[in-house]
């Protein structure tokens, strides 16, 4: 069986291999990542002086080791605080590691009890882990699909759950029964189970953030490829992807679905005049203006050069020219005051049919549109019946 003090320092390795991995996340410059790897250091740092207790001052052994650890499991709830857009007040945390220290040196050298300082730690500990509980447990809630993956959130609400529940249980042990223990490195079955428990909450909670890191990582990735690099309007290949999807959906579920297509009126010329910069500026106060007409639930996208496409689900012909109307008019800009650029847009509508393809869909929307041009511009046409 293995000894305390071997059990520490397997503890104090963990955290510096969770320091060198925070350390490989920190140039992603998320919010939390040196909180987290501030509380990895200070809790091997620790586990050292826990391993090598007996040989220390009681002061140090006592007081500073307590105090370290305390200040390692708030740096944990710290940077928590600051990923999920929480910046703690640094008062407050400070001043409840300060109480726990002062808690832990009162039941040594006032009324020396190690049953006294397990509990005082142990409650401690449970409601830091209840706190990042509740804080991973609300952003669950009001963030759904803003993620990439529900998983990492899960793992680490369970984990901060099962670690709050493992500290009440050891406190509750102490506080209510005589447990077989004195000393913190005394070889009891408790003792040795409790401190491997206690000393993986750092690590596994370190491991959830690294998921949770990884998770903002890749959504960011992802989000970059899928969406247009001037307009932030959805890629081409995204919109084509994603409308397959709908598409599919539509057929299942008979459910209507509409295609408008458009773009900018005369836009060459706009860039011969005005410069290029000046036609970005246009595509981009374009693409604001249109999502403030469109529906959350509707897919605008780049297709190429000044030309735009929006896929209306659960939208038929009628609706869909009524929501093509709104974008032009709130689209046309008579004359920008700062650039002088006049801006319209025409408009090709289509609806999908019985059977047809996406690629049918979007050549009759695209023949709407053209006939818009043909017909005077900055104007709504519908397919051809």
């Amino acid at each position: 069986m293995p000894s305390g003090s071997t059990i520490f320092l397997i503890a104090a390795l963990l955290c510096a291999g969770m320091v060198l991995i925070l350390r490989y996340f920190m140039r992603s410059e998320l919010p939390g990542i040196r909180a987290w790897a501030l509380a990895n250091l200070l809790g091997g740092v620790s586990f050292v002086m826990y391993a090598f207790g007996d040989a220390l001052s009681p002061l140090f052994s006592y007081v500073v080791t307590n105090g370290v650890y305390a200040a390692a499991v708030m740096a944990m709830l710290a940077g928590f605080l600051r990923f999920f857009g929480r910046p703690p007040h640094d008062l407050p945390l400070a001043v409840a590691v300060l109480l726990s220290t002062v808690a832990v040196a009162y039941f040594y050298y006032i009324d020396a009890s190690f049953a006294g300082r397990t509990v005082v730690l142990s409650l401690y500990s449970a409601a830091v882990a209840g706190t990042i509980a509740w804080i991973i447990w609300a952003r669950d809630q009001s963030a759904s699909g803003q993620r990439r993956s529900t998983y990492p959130y899960r793992f680490t609400l369970v984990a901060a759950l099962v670690v709050a529940a493992g500290h009440l249980f050891r406190a509750g042990l102490y506080l209510f029964s005589q447990a077989d223990a004195s000393a913190l490195l005394q070889p009891s079955p408790w003792n040795l189970a409790f401190i491997s428990a206690g000393t993986a909450m750092l690590p596994a909670l370190t491991l959830g953030a690294v998921m949770l890191v990884h998770d903002v990582m890749l959504a960011a990735a992802e989000n970059a490829a899928n969406r247009d690099f001037l307009t932030n309007a959805w890629s081409r290949r995204a919109f084509f992807s994603t409308a397959e999807i709908e598409l599919a959906r539509a057929r299942r579920s008979h459910r209507s679905l509409s295609l408008m297509m458009f773009d900018i009126d005369y836009f060459k010329s706009i860039n011969d005049r005005f410069g290029h910069a000046a036609g970005d500026e246009v595509l981009v106060n374009l693409v604001m203006r249109a999502e403030q007409v469109i529906r959350n639930v509707d897919y605008l996208g780049r297709i190429g050069g000044e030309e735009f496409a929006v896929l209306l689900p659960d939208t038929g012909l009628d609706e869909a020219l009524e929501v093509a109307e709104r974008l032009r008019a709130g689209l046309q800009v008579d004359a920008d005051r700062n650039t002088e650029v006049g801006v319209s847009v025409s408009i090709g509508v289509s609806t999908l049919r019985d059977g047809e393809s996406l690629a049918e869909l979007m050549w009759r929307a695209d023949a709407a549109l053209y006939r818009a041009k043909l017909g005077g511009r900055n104007r709504v046409e519908r397919e051809a019946a």
